[in-house]
């Protein structure tokens, strides 16, 4: 519920007509915004739908995909010379010094990323929250005590803090047992960091 300000020595209706109109004009943008070290936007854009959605991804010029184990994990199977196709297996190898084979990759016709929704989900989990921080901070503009753009710096910088939250709460659905083995944990949605430290606000023209 909104309060109007009452001005009895001076009149503020031009500056709080003023405000409203900036209010109109102005929006925050909050999601994957960031580059983070190698992975540009497009890239963490890329990943970030892919989870948040969920998709199926298949090959594209060859039979099947190759997923690394952690002897191939930051490669492609051109990159090692010796691979092989082990009779009845789905696995490119190499033969090792002690007369065995060591496996580099899974072949795979394709593979299931499950939906783990986050930026959804982070915003969804604290609308009571963010409709309160909004109607609070709408009264101290409309009161003089804050411009709309700081309004929008402090409801950009909140939504982004649930969504990371979220992030590194989020465990379900579980990672694969080979991503598991991989990563050496079970934190889908986090590796190396990048996807949470992706995540931040703008405000901008609306």
């Amino acid at each position: 519920m909104f309060i109007l300000p009452d001005f009895k020595e001076e009149n503020h209706i031009s500056e709080i007509k003023g405000a409203m109109r900036e209010v109109s004009k102005l929006a925050v943008e909050v999601g994957v915004i960031l580059d983070v070290g190698s992975k540009g936007i497009e890239f963490l854009q890329m990943i970030a739908t892919a989870n948040e959605f969920g998709t199926d991804i298949v090959p594209k010029n060859s039979r099947y995909l190759a997923i690394p184990t952690k002897l191939g994990l930051g490669h492609s199977p051109r990159d090692f010379d010796g691979l092989f196709v082990p009779k009845g297996k789905h696995v490119l190898a190499k033969s090792n010094n002690n007369g065995g084979i060591d496996i580099y990759f899974i072949l795979k016709s394709h593979v299931r990323i499950p939906e783990r929704s986050f930026l959804r989900s982070g915003l969804d989990d604290n609308m009571y929250k963010m409709a309160e921080l909004v109607e609070d901070n709408l009264q101290r503009v409309f009161n003089l005590e804050m411009t709309p753009r700081d309004m929008y710096e402090r409801l950009g910088r909140q939504l982004a803090k649930y969504i990371r939250i979220e992030i590194r709460l989020k465990m379900s659905p579980k990672n694969a047992p080979l991503t598991i083995a991989n990563k050496g944990k079970d934190d889908p949605l986090i590796d190396k960091g990048s996807l949470l430290n992706s995540i931040s606000y703008r405000v901008v023209e609306a």
